[in-house]
């Protein structure tokens, strides 16, 4: 340990170095150095990052620096870590920027029974349309597994999955190459903050208000999967407003360079979906305390599925029970409701009472006057 006048000693062969106060901002640097790194590491053990997400850590932690030391910081782990089974390697993403991330050697692993079925139970349930889009995909993951894990008896269990595990695909698109590019494009939008121009449009999935109208620019926030169809939630440029569209009804779109900042709308979005059953657009923006009550049988098959995140279940006296939820009123709710046919009546709110028995007596007519069908959307706004 250096003694204090060994310290002055120094001090004073070192001219340029006029105080203590100067050797206590170094060592004050290097703690500081320290700790980027660390955070530098820590987020790359979460995954890929780029100079933009450095940048983003920065500023969170409060670290004064320019984006070149933050360079020099990322080239020296690259070159310093030397974890056994890790190494930090560097490659090029969208408009040659740079990507760091950590590649881990874990060839020596083995597949279990446990994670093979697991991996088979996402291909075979996965949707049919996306299914179809990434059969190319599947097939490289599959002989890559093969190849890295040819002791776990892949092959075997995959063979036997295809007759042993399979979906029904019931109410799941049917156009098989529907997502080949739409899908992917879409995505790439929604990763990199880019706006996205619908041209052209059809079919009526979500009942989508009048004042809707195409084309229109739209800011792609979310991928999401609803009753057999990809949906794309976005954020209609020009009125301000949360859609949610399928994916196969855009029929003609442009990609565009112009960026937006989606994080300011993420969680405007997710109290806007928490206000719709499903995913069609509410007939209006009153909110609503809704009641329905199920019988037995019905009731408990009801209450093992997801519906909405405020559904709560209570048993009445007549051992049915009591649904309820906190959301607006929309076309997909009354559907909803008539599939349970006369195992569900409405309770509360009035509203959506008489909208239920309103929308009964029209297919009363259609029956009993051989009335013809017409195309009929009275939920929308």
């Amino acid at each position: 340990m250096i003694k204090l006048n060994s310290f002055s000693k120094i001090l004073s062969i070192l001219p340029y170095f006029k105080t203590v106060n100067f050797y206590l901002s170094i060592f004050d640097q290097m703690s500081q150095r320290s700790q980027r790194l660390l955070k530098i590491y820590s987020l790359l053990k979460t995954g890929p990052v780029s100079i933009d997400t450095m940048t983003q850590l920065a500023e969170k932690n409060d670290f004064n620096i320019s984006r070149r030391t933050l360079y020099r910081d990322l080239n020296e782990l690259e070159n310093a870590l030397t974890l056994q089974n890790e190494r930090l390697v560097v490659k090029t993403g969208e408009k040659n920027k740079k990507i760091w991330k950590i590649e881990y050697n874990t060839s020596d692993d083995s597949l279990n029974e446990f994670d093979i079925y697991s991996y088979l139970l996402f291909k075979n349930f996965m949707t049919l349309p996306v299914l179809t889009s990434r059969k190319t995909t599947m097939d490289k993951i599959e002989k890559l597994l093969y190849e890295t894990h040819s002791k776990s008896r892949f092959e075997d269990f995959s063979g036997h999955a295809e007759r042993q595990i399979v979906s029904s695909h019931f109410y799941e698109v049917n156009f098989k190459d529907i997502y080949l590019k739409i899908l992917d494009q879409c995505i790439w939008c929604i990763q990199n903050n880019r706006e996205l121009e619908i041209c052209e449009f059809e079919f009526d999935y979500t009942s989508l208000g009048d004042d809707i109208v195409f084309p229109c620019t739209i800011l792609p926030l979310q991928i999401m999967y609803h009753r057999g169809v990809v949906h794309l939630v976005g954020f209609i440029k020009y009125n301000h407003k949360f859609v949610i569209v399928g994916l196969e009804q855009i029929k003609d779109y442009k990609l565009t360079n112009n960026m937006f900042d989606r994080n300011t709308l993420l969680n405007q979005m997710d109290d806007h979906l928490m206000r719709r059953f499903g995913v069609t657009e509410n007939m209006t923006n009153d909110i609503y305390n809704i009641e329905i009550e199920f019988t037995v049988k019905t009731g408990t098959f009801i209450k093992n599925l997801f519906w909405h995140p405020t559904q709560k279940f209570k048993t009445l006296e007549s051992r049915n029970l009591l649904f309820s939820m906190t959301c607006g009123i929309n076309r997909e709710l009354v559907g909803w409701i008539f599939q349970w046919m006369s195992n569900a009546k409405v309770i509360k709110p009035e509203i959506l009472r008489t909208m239920v028995t309103n929308k009964f007596k029209e297919v009363l007519e259609i029956y009993s006057e051989d009335k013809i069908l017409v195309s009929n959307n009275s939920f929308r706004i």
